[in-house]
């Protein structure tokens, strides 16, 4: 039951019903769901907890970091903003740490991973009705964007929420294209493989109806992901070039009037950000400070930059272990494929993509704090975990983790200054402050 009420919980904050369906909407769907999760799931987590908080550091990381967020506004001598953090960070914490802990066998993970493909099917079809008939569910209209260079009105597809912006729509059609191909490739039916078509025709079609540059860059992500994985020799080049070509010459039509990948705009917001940084270096300026420290009064669309604006030293680190940890003990496990099942491997590979494009997708979409970005983490540690225990490996993927958090450190550390140098450029010639 309790995997269950997870799964209708991840359904809730994708489709968010609350905001465009009449019969229940000014609920409090997302508090109810956590409330009734958290009620049924008791037992089982009290039981887990202790063991999976010793071999899993992503939990310590992931409240790390909500503490840290806290502790900048203490230490800025803002108690309310303590508070904020506290309830609005906190629930999604507090449902990233349930995800990981309450799932025990591969069973709750693939009712999870139905759950996922459900919502991503629903928002694809939304965005395609959007597209071409200028209406999605709920009476949602298009999102106008107007060329920089032409004036011409482009309408990119967005939906409810989280959503409401065409790139974080964008991103998450794009990572639902390796998920359904998963459901294609472990499919025993001819029923389920028509889904699974389906599916990934619907989230790429869909992706496309955003207009989204952070999604074409996410797409890149997924398919080097994939290439990694799953080629060898020259078959990974051939793939990665014909994939750059067919992405560059199908791209959306705001892709090619903006500017390019970045953008002025863009890189404006990231040279202010590093400024936030360089002025604030251990703690940040603080949560969702971002915007009143820049004179665009915009958020970063950077997730990375923004993290580190916002957070500081102490926060940004948190963060990005916690994508470090994940891809690396992911792909350590995909490495022992010669002893897992087809099936297995399968699954591994399709999670590892969609990480990748998601994480990719991130450098252009400030997402750092959102619900659906900690729904994809946890779904792919509760994996990583739980094939791992399936053929006693568990010491090889999370034996390792004082190892790989030192790494991890000089990475994101090395992250920093790799963003400082290209951003910088990127004003330079761009124009930019």
């Amino acid at each position: 039951m309790n995997v269950f009420l997870l799964g209708i919980y991840i359904i809730i904050i994708m489709i968010r019903p609350m905001e465009w369906w009449e019969p229940v909407q000014g609920w409090q769907l997302i508090n109810i769901g956590a409330i009734a999760t958290w009620l049924v799931g008791v037992p089982v987590f009290l039981n887990r907890s202790r063991a999976i908080w010793q071999q899993i550091p992503q939990l310590k990381l992931a409240i790390l970091f909500w503490f840290t967020l806290m502790l900048s506004f203490a230490l800025h001598g803002y108690l309310g903003g303590i508070l904020l953090v506290f309830q609005e960070l906190g629930k999604v914490i507090f449902f990233f740490v349930l995800l990981v802990v309450l799932v025990e066998d591969l069973k709750g993970f693939n009712t999870l991973l139905w759950a996922l493909q459900v919502g991503i099917l629903f928002l694809a079809v939304h965005a395609i009705l959007q597209h071409n008939t200028g209406v999605g569910f709920g009476g949602k209209l298009p999102s106008p964007r107007p060329n920089e260079l032409t004036g011409e009105i482009t309408y990119q597809a967005r939906a409810f929420g989280t959503f409401d912006d065409p790139n974080d729509l964008c991103l998450l059609l794009v990572v639902g294209v390796p998920l359904f191909f998963v459901l294609y490739k472990i499919g025993a039916n001819p029923l389920q493989k028509a889904f699974a078509i389906s599916g990934c025709i619907l989230s790429g079609y869909g992706a496309w109806c955003t207009n989204s540059r952070g999604g074409v860059v996410a797409a890149f992500g997924m398919i080097g992901a994939f290439v990694l994985v799953q080629m060898r020799g020259i078959k990974r080049y051939l793939t990665a070039g014909f994939a750059f070509s067919v992405v560059t010459v199908l791209a959306p039509s705001r892709f090619g009037g903006g500017g390019g990948f970045i953008g002025k705009d863009r890189s404006e917001l990231w040279g202010d950000g590093l400024n936030m940084f360089k002025s604030n270096p251990i703690f940040g300026v603080g949560y969702h400070e971002f915007v009143d420290n820049t004179a665009r009064h915009q958020v970063a669309h950077n997730s990375f930059v923004h993290t580190l604006a916002e957070g500081g030293i102490a926060g940004y680190l948190p963060f990005f272990l916690l994508l470090y940890l994940t891809m690396v003990q992911l792909r350590r496990l995909i490495n022992e494929k010669k002893i897992m099942s087809k099936q297995d491997y399968h699954i591994l590979s399709g999670v590892f993509a969609a990480l990748a494009g998601d994480f990719t997708g991130m450098y252009f979409i400030s997402r750092q704090y959102q619900h659906i970005f900690y729904t994809l983490l946890a779904v792919s540690i509760t994996l990583t975990y739980l094939v791992s225990k399936k053929y006693d490996l568990q010491s090889l993927i999370f034996g390792q983790a004082r190892k790989d958090i030192r790494m991890g450190m000089l990475f994101g550390l090395g992250s920093i200054v790799v963003m400082w140098i290209t951003i910088r450029l990127a004003n330079v010639f761009g124009g930019g402050g």
